[in-house]
């Protein structure tokens, strides 16, 4: 502008609308507010030019922006159509479509269309090729079909995505001069920020917009980090090609780093080849050396950090944030957190969340399924009761009632809301005022879904028939604040949802806002609170601190191994100019600029932190290729350090600060409460409340006393029952009990409790339909073999046509690619009765066993007797992980059935073991019968009911919840 720029004709272009608001904040305190200075992100330039020029390029003007749920949704929903030909549709076809969304994305980064891509298969078909390329060409060509279809759904239907706004911005200005020209004449000055990070397609729309002469580019390809998004190192030199006369100006003064950290940051980066030759000078003095530091084990190394933290905030007066902890996986940042957080370091762990992540949201989900379809949804109907103060034991009784109707009679459903509807009367239900105020709300809701979008239909709900946003409101506190916004995303994600396919039912809204859950939802940015931030790399890029711990700097963690996407650009395809060298070696050279970045977020102290080993893992590890290149061990920037074992968890644990203070108010809390004194007793609780608050969250920014406090006190039919000792035990005397409820109690006693005692049912699951059928096959196949009756694969055909139900598939290709596996099963079937020597005496053979008066029941797949009239038990399995033969002396169903055939037919079988038919595994694999062994078995068996009816459900092993149905409402998922 001092040179007679006019604002007006400055163009200013970068990569995210938070550098683009610091951009026009400075651009402001410059030269003053209303500048008239176009700053934008690329998609937002892009988005306004399509609207500008609409007519010429075909949408309307109310074409809106197709999210990533919806998308996902759409590709879900029509996964039949796409003709898919070399594709397997898997159970979850979520992760397919993901990686078909990302291989289009990557199409669009290089400009390549549908049809350009189908006509390249094509072509490289009609050569001659090896299976390898011509598996990987049948792949592009089903990936072709799926963009085309994606493409006409967007048109077809007003919607655009962020990389149509690239592609069809860029098509715009190459096909019409007249355009291209008024774009081109309407700035005097183009300025691109980040410029390594751009993609081809970026690139070209640049080259598009300007001549050359007023151009300029800041770039640093030693901060390429995005090439996993389309960003390429080769871009900088082909912005040469576009401009021969471009002029580079180096900008060698590091104005961030001390001078021991620049010498070492660029150590590691001279290796990386073909880079732009730089040499950079430090601004801020030569500093102290960098600190890098081996530990035994990744224990001791996260513990070593958080001491060296607190060491830094106490001695050297270093505010927390002041400090950033580095990781390359989101996942490795959570010993760091949790170590923080032990030595009650203020801590914020960055990074994406999943919305139903949100305890509020899953309050929230709870009653939109029972709106959905009250017929079959008692998790749904549990935690609604458990948030509205329904006591464990009415709602058993509910449940069990229901769990009884639907057995005995033509109820719709799991019977829980027929229960409601019309018995609720005929069960003795202590809180039935309560339990009847609730059903009341929910029938109106119900009713006004009928009439109204799902979007409208959650804004009632949120509104109006429940407190969800009103406790919120009332509250105000940040964390409230934070809910929210939070209930307003799940409103405009539901509103979106109902736009799919031109739907708008309210269930199958729902049903698409349980397809897409699992997306992440953008939470990248840090507070701005005085916290240690544990972060990824990525998340850290553009930050900077006083202090930065680059952690996990071992092999397979920094740099990560490198995978092979499902689906790339073929290089023939690529219009970005590429260096001919493989993507492992790319790949490599990408995360040494990953570790280049993280060093240089630092300003004054760096520590570089590896393990020697990682917990459960009996193998030492390497430390990373990047440290070792530095030569840690003699250089002259570094000091190594080598520290010490950590102290086992338990001493640990107790002697930390955080663990102390819990202690020590659980003790005042017992004798307040012992002694009568109430009021004393409640800020006990209060202050534990907080630490836990801290030991999860390392903070009390977002601690809601107000919500803490509120609770529902009970009723007086409940206290004259607690007081009378009215209330039965929750678990039946006479439960009867299974392999696998054993085995699911081993797994986890709490989901025991709410599928075995509570009776909280749960949604049919289709993926188990082949199983059940692969086994009524198998039993149908072996009772005409027993009876004398020849068997082939006709018969087994005819079999599996009359059982196959393929109404539970979401989809018929999913539903023909299952088929083909049951027939490979039934294959490997018939190939095993061809050399069975052996006679099949039962199959489906139904027992009852007692254990020290515990009822034990079963049903055992198969019993075959050899010549020698001794017997052995065979399980089918149609899973893909098969157990190990090391651990099937151990199997509770094996033991159970050995102990069965005994009493049935008066000795062990001398094997049992379990017939894997899935086409992966096909394998019989038998193990001797050993008595002690089963006995010992049994034993423990006997440990586990004794558990069961003691009520004992304490989890003590940290059990796999991600598949659990029961997560929205169990309490320790909640508070883990």
């Amino acid at each position: 502008m001092d040179e007679g720029f006019s604002p007006e004709c400055i163009l200013a272009l970068t990569f995210s609308e938070k550098a683009a608001g610091e951009m026009e904040e400075r651009i402001e305190y410059r030269i003053g507010e209303s500048s008239a200075i176009t700053v934008s992100t690329f998609h937002s330039y892009c988005n306004d030019l399509l609207k500008e020029f609409s007519l010429y390029v075909g949408i309307n003007q109310g074409t809106r922006l197709i999210s990533q749920e919806h998308s996902h949704v759409w590709g879900i929903n029509n996964i039949d159509s796409f003709g898919f030909e070399n594709i397997a549709i898997p159970n979850r076809p979520y992760d397919l479509i993901t990686s078909l969304l990302e291989g289009v994305s990557q199409l669009h980064d290089h400009l390549v269309g549908p049809q350009e891509l189908q006509d390249f298969v094509t072509r490289k078909l009609d050569e001659t090729v090896d299976e390898e390329e011509r598996d990987e060409l049948l792949k592009l060509a089903d990936l072709a079909r799926f963009y085309s279809h994606y493409q006409q759904y967007k048109l077809g239907h007003n919607f655009m995505d962020y990389d149509d706004m690239i592609t069809m911005t860029c098509r715009l200005l190459e096909n019409n001069a007249v355009v291209r020209n008024q774009i081109r004449n309407r700035y005097d000055y183009v300025l691109v920020d980040e410029f390594q990070d751009t993609n081809y397609a970026q690139l070209y729309l640049i080259n598009l917009i300007a001549d050359g002469t007023n151009l300029t580019c800041v770039a640093d390809d030693d901060q390429c980090i995005y090439r996993f998004r389309g960003a390429y190192l080769s871009n900088i030199k082909q912005l040469q090609d576009y401009y021969a006369s471009l002029e580079k100006i180096p900008l060698d003064r590091n104005y961030r780093s001390s001078s021991q950290i620049v010498q070492l940051s660029q150590q590691l980066i001279a290796t990386n080849p073909e880079r732009e030759a730089k040499t950079l000078h430090s601004h801020n003095g030569d500093g102290e050396k960098i600190k890098v530091v081996k530990s035994p084990d990744d224990s001791s190394e996260a513990q070593w950090v958080a001491d060296e933290i607190k060491r830094l905030i106490e001695e050297e007066d270093i505010a927390p944030e002041e400090i950033f902890v580095l990781t390359r996986k989101r996942a490795d940042g959570k010993k760091y957190s949790d170590a923080l957080k032990g030595k009650m370091i203020p801590v914020e762990y960055v990074g994406n969340l999943q919305l139903k992540n949100y305890p509020i949201v899953q309050e929230a989900l709870a009653y939109m399924h029972i709106v959905a379809d009250p017929f079959n949804n008692g998790i749904a109907f549990a935690k609604v009761f458990a948030r509205e103060g329904v006591s464990e034991h009415d709602l058993q009784k509910i449940n069990t009632v229901a769990k009884k109707l639907s057995r005995e009679t033509e109820l719709e459903g799991d019977g829980i809301y027929s229960v409601l509807q019309h018995h609720l009367d005929d069960v003795h239900v202590i809180q039935k005022a309560l339990v009847k105020s609730i059903l009341v709300r929910l029938n109106e809701l119900i009713d006004y879904r009928k009439n109204h979008l799902p979007s409208d239909t959650v804004k009632y709900l949120l509104s109006e028939k429940t407190d969800l946003y009103r406790a919120q409101l009332l509250a105000d506190t940040v964390n409230s604040r934070r809910n929210i916004h939070i209930l307003n995303s799940l409103t405009s994600m539901v509103q979106d949802l109902e736009l799919v396919d031109g739907g708008s039912e309210f269930a199958r809204a729902v049903e698409y806002l349980e397809l897409v859950f699992n997306l992440d939802i953008g939470d990248e940015e840090s507070s701005e609170e005085n916290t240690v931030k544990v972060m990824t790399i990525h998340q850290s890029k553009g930050k900077e601190a006083k202090v930065v711990f680059v952690c996990d700097m071992a092999d397979r963690h920094l740099p990560l191994r490198f995978t092979k996407k499902q689906f790339r650009v073929p290089r023939e395809l690529e219009k970005g100019v590429q260096r001919d060298v493989e993507d492992k070696i790319l790949h490599l050279e990408e995360e040494r600029r990953l570790a280049y970045v993280a060093m240089t977020r630092s300003r004054e102290k760096l520590y570089l932190t590896f393990p020697e080993k990682y917990t459960g893992n009996k193998r030492g590890i390497k430390p990373s290729e990047f440290v070792t290149q530095l030569d840690y061990e003699s250089n002259p920037l570094v000091e190594y350090i080598e520290t010490d074992k950590l102290q086992d968890t338990e001493t640990v644990a107790t002697e930390s600060p955080l663990k102390g203070k819990q202690d020590e108010y659980l003790r005042l809390l017992d004798m307040y409460a012992g002694q009568g004194q109430m009021k004393q007793a409640l800020e006990s609780l209060v202050v534990l409340a907080q630490l836990k608050e801290i030991e999860e969250k390392g903070n009390l920014a977002v601690f809601d006393i107000e919500d803490f406090l509120k609770v529902t006190p009970k009723e007086m039919g409940e206290l004259e029952a607690l007081v009378n000792e009215d209330l039965p035990p929750l678990v039946d005397s006479d439960m009867r009990f299974s392999a696998s409820k054993i085995r699911q109690y081993m797994e986890c006693p709490l989901k025991f409790k709410y599928s075995n005692v509570l009776n909280i049912p749960i949604p049919q699951k289709t993926f188990f339909q082949t199983g059940t059928d692969v086994h009524s096959v198998f039993e149908q196949l072996c009772r005409h073999k027993m009876q004398g009756e020849s068997i082939d694969m006709e018969l087994a055909t005819r079999i599996l046509d009359k059982t196959w139900d393929g109404s539970v598939f979401d989809s018929e290709t999913h539903e023909q690619q299952e088929l083909k596996r049951v027939r490979q099963m039934l294959e490997y079937w018939f190939e095993f009765e061809e050399s069975n020597v052996n006679e099949t005496i039962a199959v489906e053979e139904k027992f009852n066993l007692k254990l020290d008066g515990a009822q034990f029941g079963g049903v055992i797949d198969r019993i075959d007797q050899t010549p020698a009239g001794d017997y052995i038990v065979i399980d089918y399995k149609t899973s893909k992980n098969p157990l190990s033969k090391n651990k099937m002396p151990e199997d509770v169903q094996l033991a159970l059935y050995c102990q069965a055939v005994r009493e049935r037919y008066g000795k062990y079988p001398i094997k049992a073991g379990l017939m894997y038919v899935n086409p992966n595994v096909r394998d019989l694999r038998l193990m001797d019968v050993d008595e002690a062994q089963i006995n010992s078995v049994l034993d423990g068996v006997r440990e586990i009911v004794a558990d069961i009816k003691a009520e004992d459900f304490e989890i003590k092993e940290e059990p796999n919840c991600y598949f659990c149905d029961y997560k929205g409402i169990c309490e320790w998922y909640n508070e883990s």
